[in-house]
């Protein structure tokens, strides 16, 4: 494969640019749509701006005249309101001055590109978000159409092969993806061949575990347990009085999750369902709801009927049913989440340490032989937990990683058994190619291992035992005296293992990008990709509930129409009143 990246914009391959400083410029240059005669206040603007592209609103939504009289409203006069041009000019400095700041920290410690593949709303195009991550934080570099080169070799290796030349080959540590298929992993290897260097490219591990959840959902009597499961959360969440009472008899009224990912929302939906049903029985038999007429008041009659229920009432029989008397569903939900509930747990586990690479291989291995321990009964399931284990999760770099953390390496002795050395080796080989000396290296993993030096000093062990979160800064304590393992250590431990989904990335904006426009909108609706995107990243942190900062979201945006009902028109209720 010996083609060069492709970068005109008439080629089959559009590519939305990482609006750079050459386009900034650009956008300094061009005419304002409107002059100011009066302009905000240095604050108010900057009030407003932030607004603006941290909500993603494009550039027609300024010339609104509703807009206007808004802000006139609140100065108490007439304003005129600063060009979009002039603002995404600024926005867009601001960005520029993170990511040189983000770019000095890939080339010191690295950095993980994350490719977020996902299509249309619409379902007919595909496209790949560009992400990079460094210890620092996330960074927004573009948007790609693959739409019609999916299946073509050369040109989606070509496509990559630009991202990998504006971040740095030297740079990237690993390659992280949420796309399984065959042609994605050639094509990357295409691409480190091309230029010469070696870099990992894994699936993210929410992918793998989401993954995993839908392969256990898919087993008859895993989906038995959610069909009624689903029935039961239809049914509150569609009947106005049970939403109302869910407020007083859960502690935090929900039962929904809102995880970004399908499959992890469903189990852990199950989980707070299971956990709630003592209070569900409570709900159900309280004089609120036996006394009440609304208790069999649904807004959605074809809901009941599409069922197999003539009534709400008959609907409600049902549901009551399931909740207060059927031992056997309650028992075998509580069987499924004995399986489900430790994989869920490591993607939990992952988000709360500050190290995420260096517990990923130790909480898989740990969740993997809670499976085991089950029994036999579960051997059909248990046959795709080592599907994706040693098809996914099992790389050299979660090896290097797991061997990197003190915690886990000084208290586990079979760290150090010979399958896992071989992929520890083949990490520091990889790695180690234009950065550190591989017989140096080695010989100070041996140094490492033996607890020898400042290793085995007493503030060292003490750091271990006493401080929950040591990975990085323990390296940085102790490892002075190994300076070349101390850099690489640095290097593996400060990347991730996640995926994009849970900075609850806004595709609307992507998609908006995309559209075929004038070449000046072109422009505007590229650079509030640009922007917007690294605005939500500099403050994101990485949740599985898919929500980072101040982003706000509703449960169940993941779990879709089979699990919850949200009627249209909810009123209020006082609980008690007979009134309608």
């Amino acid at each position: 494969m010996n083609k060069r990246p492709k970068t005109s914009s008439g080629e089959r391959v559009h590519l939305s640019s990482s609006m750079d400083m050459s386009s900034a410029s650009q956008l300094e240059q061009s005419k304002p749509l409107m002059e100011a005669d009066v302009q905000f206040d240095s604050w108010a603007e900057k009030a407003m701006r932030n607004f603006i592209f941290e909500v993603g609103l494009g550039p027609r939504f300024v010339y609104l005249t509703s807009f206007k009289e808004m802000l006139q409203t609140v100065h108490n006069r007439d304003v005129e309101i600063p060009t979009y041009e002039s603002m995404l000019r600024e926005e867009l400095k601001e960005t520029q001055h993170r990511a040189m700041q983000l770019k000095q920290e890939w080339k010191k410690s690295g950095c993980s590109i994350i490719m977020d593949s996902w299509k249309s709303r619409c379902g007919t195009k595909s496209f790949i978000s560009v992400l990079v991550h460094c210890s620092k934080g996330m960074y927004f570099l573009r948007s790609i159409d693959v739409s019609g080169i999916l299946e073509d070799m050369d040109e989606l290796a070509s496509v990559f092969s630009r991202v990998v030349d504006d971040v740095g080959a030297c740079n990237i540590v690993q390659v992280i993806r949420n796309d399984a298929s065959p042609h994605m992993r050639m094509a990357w290897h295409y691409v480190q061949k091309e230029h010469d260097h070696s870099f990992f490219v894994p699936p993210c591990a929410d992918f793998c575990i989401n993954l995993l959840l839908e392969k256990i959902a898919a087993f008859d009597h895993v989906s038995e347990v959610l069909r009624k499961a689903k029935e039961i959360t239809r049914f509150i969440y569609g009947n106005v009085l049970a939403y109302e009472l869910v407020g007083r008899y859960i502690d935090d009224g929900e039962i929904l999750s809102n995880s970004c990912l399908k499959s992890v929302a469903e189990f852990i939906t199950l989980d707070r369902l299971v956990s709630v049903k003592e209070n569900l029985v409570e709900m159900f038999s309280s004089p609120e709801w036996v006394s009440s007429d609304r208790s069999t008041r649904m807004f959605n009659p074809l809901d009941w009927i599409s069922s197999g229920f003539s009534t709400t009432t008959s609907l409600f029989r049902h549901i009551c049913g399931i909740v207060k008397t059927d031992g056997a569903f309650w028992c075998a939900a509580a069987d499924v989440l004995k399986i489900t509930k430790p994989f869920i747990d490591v993607l939990l586990k992952l988000e709360s340490e500050d190290c995420p690479m260096g517990i990923l291989y130790d909480t898989m291995a740990s969740a993997k032989d809670i499976m085991h321990n089950l029994g036999d009964k579960y051997g059909d399931i248990l046959h795709w937990v080592d599907e994706i284990w040693y098809g996914y999760l099992h790389s050299p770099l979660h090896a290097a990683g797991h061997m990197l953390n003190p915690r886990v390496f000084y208290k586990d002795p079979s760290c150090d058994d010979p399958e896992l050395s071989g992929r520890i080796e083949a990490c520091t080989t990889a790695i180690a190619k234009g950065h550190y000396d591989p017989g140096r290296l080695k010989a100070q993993i041996e140094v490492y291992k033996g607890r020898s030096g400042s290793f085995g000093s007493d503030s060292a062990i003490q750091q271990i035992v006493e401080t929950p979160q040591v990975t990085v800064v323990w390296w940085s304590a102790h490892g002075t005296d190994t300076p070349e393992l101390q850099s690489f250590a640095t290097r593996v431990l400060r990347q991730t293992c996640f995926g994009a989904k849970r900075y609850n990335i806004s595709r609307q904006v992507l998609e908006e990008a995309h559209e075929t426009r004038g070449a000046d909108l072109e422009e505007l609706y590229r650079g509030l990709e640009y922007a917007h995107h690294n605005r939500r990243f500099a403050s994101a942190a990485p949740l599985i509930g898919g929500l980072s900062g101040d982003q706000c979201g509703k449960p169940g945006r993941k779990l879709g129409s089979d699990w919850f009902l949200y009627p249209r028109h909810r009123q209020h209720i006082v609980i008690g009143s007979s009134n309608t």
